[in-house]
This record gives C-alpha cells, sequence and structure tokens, in this order.
C-alpha cells in the first residue's frame, strides 16, 4: 500500500464527519450520576449531592464532606475524631485516613455495584431507544437540539 501524501491526509481530513453536538446529553449525564453515586458511597459514605452542599458529615464519624476534606488539605482537623466502635482498633482525626478505610470496608462491593451498573445501562440504554428518539424529536420542534438531547 503506497504511503499517503500530505495533501491526500488533507483531503482525508476535510472529509471526516464531524460531531457538531455541544450541548447535554441527559441519558449520559443521569448514567454518570449514578456511578459517581455509587463511588461516593463506597469511600465518602454520603451521596454526591450531599458531599457538595453539606458542612458537617451527616453527624456520623465515617461520612466525609468536600468541606471537610478541603479543610483538612489546608491544615485545619475537618471536624473528624473518627473511632470505629465496634471493634476499637481504627482511630484517626484525618479525612483521607476515614476515606482509606471506607474504602478497605466497602471498596469490593462498590466494584461489584460498577460492574453490574454498566452492563445494565448498556442495556438500559438499547431499551430505551425508542423513546429517547421520541423525545429527541420533540426537542427538534422547538428547536432545542444544539443544546440538549437524550
Amino acid at each position: 500500500m503506497a504511503k499517503m501524501t500530505a495533501k491526500d491526509k488533507e483531503a482525508a481530513k476535510r472529509k471526516r464527519a464531524r460531531n457538531r453536538f455541544r450541548g447535554v446529553n441527559v441519558t449520559d449525564a443521569l448514567i454518570g450520576y449514578g456511578g459517581l453515586a455509587i463511588w461516593t458511597d463506597a469511600l465518602l459514605r454520603v451521596d454526591p449531592i450531599q458531599f457538595f452542599t453539606d458542612k458537617k458529615g451527616g453527624q456520623s464519624s465515617f461520612k466525609i464532606t468536600g468541606r471537610e476534606v478541603l479543610d483538612s488539605l489546608m491544615g485545619g482537623t475537618a471536624g473528624i475524631s473518627a473511632t470505629h466502635v465496634a471493634s476499637g482498633k481504627f482511630s484517626a482525626q484525618n479525612p483521607m485516613a476515614v476515606i482509606q478505610y471506607n474504602a478497605q470496608q466497602h471498596g469490593l462491593k462498590a466494584v461489584g455495584k460498577s460492574i453490574v451498573y454498566g452492563v445494565a445501562t448498556t442495556f438500559g440504554k438499547k431499551a430505551t431507544k425508542k423513546p429517547r428518539a421520541f423525545l429527541n424529536s420533540m426537542v427538534k420542534t422547538v428547536q432545542m437540539e444544539k443544546w440538549i438531547k437524550f
């Protein structure tokens, strides 16, 4: 096979189809939120919204919020004083140690949930292809296809 010249490469580049959609794909955003929820629950013991909005970890020593992580990174104590009461083996005043503990306790379960969630969303997207196509046609009728997609 002959090598492509620079002129041939430029012609091929011009012919390539480009994806012009720059808006929000609602389906993919919801699927992403679900995956994020699995991992924030496993590592932080809170949901993603609670991670960004709460000031304290729900008054539980094993729940971590974004504010506590930032406080810890800036040298504060983050208001954390975690002690595993059942075994007495864990004691920490560092959010990263609590996250590590949560990962050891719930990480394997989160891996399993992620695998099942990935398979389920793949089949779910195929099963909802026609209703999503209908929604996309409705979005097109109101001329919002540049900003939103299902």
